[in-house]
């Protein structure tokens, strides 16, 4: 397959009324979520009978010397040249790669965090070599982003990165280095500077959620900018996310001298208020609307988007769903998700693959069986 993205032959200036990109053009990815970043669901043997629930659970229950030692085997293991060939060959063109603060290692408490930097490497070289791009995503920051994909209720949204002491000058650094390290990559589409922070908003007229401030993030986002662009040409995206609220960025990044900027959008069906069970026509319908309207009002802050996250995942209230009955639903509602994206720039599915398989989430089952045309 040859390359599609990430080769510089268009500009994304940021401004309203910029041309759709070409169908064959578009991002047609997923991500590869549970490589570098271990979670539970993704591979739930890492964690097998210590009571963990995530990495920083794990390393304690395990104790510095094993952890380190499964660790390693996971990041040699868990994504090879293998997978990209395979993604290649049902019509994805792009990969999206969850990277942590501490991507090139750390001191800490159990000694040296494992760099994953070489890992990296070679997602970069298996890219070009099956005609892939591939978007790093700085996915973790000291003092915790929080995920504007969770409840506020769950212990993922909490966000105090902003009142961390060197939480902004390690996240800028780690930025400014995976810029100078592949900015030049022919693989490479670009760099997403957080993963779904949690933003502070306004609910009323007296009342702001938890959260980083916007003018925080909006700051940030824009020394970030230009830390990432000493480094590599304007031809690579420079990708910021929604958070959730696309209203909110229709302002930001105005100026000439913002070039190719990308807004991420998530889009999820599965846990908030506003999910309907898809066993019947009007919950397909609704999900299908509520993308259109996301997409339309993030299309309206004059930014190019991406959906850098959605999934199969959905609500079936019906307690007769058999799984053979669960995973035909769970196609079709994949396919109607794969229709509305037509008005965007790419999408990531979430993720590439699962050890259970589960068909919701892994690519290879939620993807794999469909026409290759559907995926174009």
């Amino acid at each position: 397959m040859a390359q599609i993205v990430g080769k510089g032959n268009r500009r994304a200036s940021g401004k309203k009324g910029r041309a759709e990109r070409p169908a064959a053009e578009r991002i047609r990815g997923v991500n590869l979520s549970g490589w570098f970043i271990p979670e539970p669901w993704v591979t739930p043997s890492l964690f097998s009978a210590t009571g963990a629930l995530n990495e920083a659970e794990l390393q304690a229950a395990l104790g510095c010397a094993a952890y380190t030692e499964r660790v390693r085997q996971h990041y040699e293991t868990f994504i090879t040249e293998d997978d990209f060939r395979r993604m290649s060959s049902i019509g994805l063109n792009s990969v999206r790669v969850p990277v942590p603060w501490w991507a090139f290692g750390s001191q800490g408490d159990c000694g040296t965090r494992i760099p994953v930097i070489d890992y990296i490497d070679r997602a970069m070289e298996w890219g070009e070599k099956y005609g892939m791009s591939v978007l790093l995503n700085l996915a973790t920051v000291p003092g915790s982003q929080g995920d504007s994909n969770d409840s506020p209720t769950t212990p993922e949204s909490t966000a105090e990165w902003h009142s961390s002491t060197n939480g902004r000058s390690v996240a800028l650094d780690v930025l400014e280095r995976l810029a100078e390290r592949y900015g030049s990559a022919d693989s490479l589409f670009g760099i997403e500077l957080l993963d779904s922070p949690i933003v502070r908003h306004r609910t009323g007229l007296f009342t702001v959620t938890e959260g980083i401030p916007a003018h925080y993030l909006r700051n940030f986002y824009r020394d970030a900018y230009a830390l990432v662009h000493t480094h590599m040409p304007e031809s690579k995206a420079v990708v910021f996310s929604a958070s959730g609220h696309p209203d909110m960025w229709s302002h930001f990044m105005r100026g000439d001298e913002y070039r190719n900027v990308y807004m991420d959008i998530h889009l999820y069906h599965y846990r908030d208020d506003t999910a309907q069970d898809i066993t019947s026509p009007r919950g397909i319908s609704s999900a299908v609307m509520r993308n259109k309207r996301m997409i339309e009002e993030a299309k309206r802050a004059g930014f190019p988007v991406i959906v850098g996250e959605w999934s199969g995942a959905a609500v079936m209230a019906g307690a007769s769903v058999t799984p053979e009955g669960r995973a035909a639903y769970e196609r079709v509602f994949v396919a109607n998700q794969l229709a509305t994206f037509d008005a965007v720039d790419g999408w990531y599915f979430q993720t590439w693959k699962t050890e259970k398989r589960i068909p919701a989430w892994d690519a290879r089952a939620a993807l794999g069986t469909l026409e290759r045309a559907m995926l174009s």
